[in-house]
Parts: C-alpha cells; structure tokens; sequence
C-alpha cells in the first residue's frame, strides 16, 4: 500500500507537488512568451518572459535550494552513480544554467546595466536556446519528481 499525501496524489509533500505545478504554468507561459515575440508584440513578450523567470528565481529560493541542501547536498559525489540522485543532480546544475541565462537576457535585452562588450548580438538565438534549456529543465524536473515521489 502506497501512502499518499500530496496535491497529486503522489508520496510528494504538498510542497513538491505545488512547485511541479507553478514550474509547469510557467514552462507554459514561456511558451506563451515565445508566441508573443513571434507575433511581434515584443513589451508584452519581455514582461512575460521577465515575470517567469523572476518569479523562478523565488521558487529556486524558497523550495528548490532548501531541498536540494536537504535530500541532496549530503549525498553528493559519492550517490551520483545512482540515478536517484544523478537525475536530481542534473536537474539542478542544468537549472543553474537556465535560470542564470534568464537572467542575463533580462540585464542585456531589458536594461542599460551591462558594457556594450556584454551585449548579446543575436538576441534570437539566445533566446531560442534559453527556452530549448529552460524546457529540458523542466522535463528532468518531471522525471526526478517521478522516481523519487512516484511508486509505479
């Protein structure tokens, strides 16, 4: 018998099953994102992408890195030949990666901030690959959820 105590039914806590659902809206509104640049209505299109990523950075801070100094923080390196824990690892450096590169498309496409070295040159591309990133996060994501809250 599987005890279940969570949103979704799953041996989550709440917690878990509550940042997997904000982490899915928000994949989605990236998208949604995506949508509005290609339909050239660029200010809606930076507000939206800006609010997703800022609003990550609070998840991060307040329900990932807490569970990540908790369950696996302690076990690395020597439980990263374990999927359990390779997965989860991945998730997070990768997440890393995509929320950092949010962020420096907001300083350098939104603000005056950076030099004119730091500039990006093809604002597409970069975002582009950020999304891509961003989604490929979210899917190890889904799949650490899975094998570490979910008894098939």
């Amino acid at each position: 018998m599987v005890l279940t105590h969570g949103i979704l039914a799953s041996a989550a806590p709440w917690q878990a099953d509550l940042t997997l659902l904000i982490e899915a809206t928000m994949g989605i509104a990236l998208l949604a994102g995506a949508v509005l640049a290609r339909r050239r209505h660029y200010h809606a299109h930076a507000w939206c992408q800006s609010t997703v990523v800022l609003l990550n950075l609070a998840v991060i801070g307040f329900a990932m890195s807490p569970s990540f100094y908790v369950q696996l923080a302690p076990k690395i390196p020597q439980s990263l030949r374990k999927p359990y824990y390779a997965i989860a690892a991945g998730h997070a450096a990768l997440g890393v990666v995509a929320e950092l590169a949010g962020l420096y498309i907001i300083l350098a496409a939104g603000t005056h901030v950076l030099p004119n070295c730091l500039l990006l040159q093809n604002y597409r591309r970069w975002m582009r690959a950020t999304l891509t990133l961003w989604w490929m996060v979210l899917l190890l994501g889904v799949v650490t959820y899975v094998r570490w809250y979910v008894h098939l």
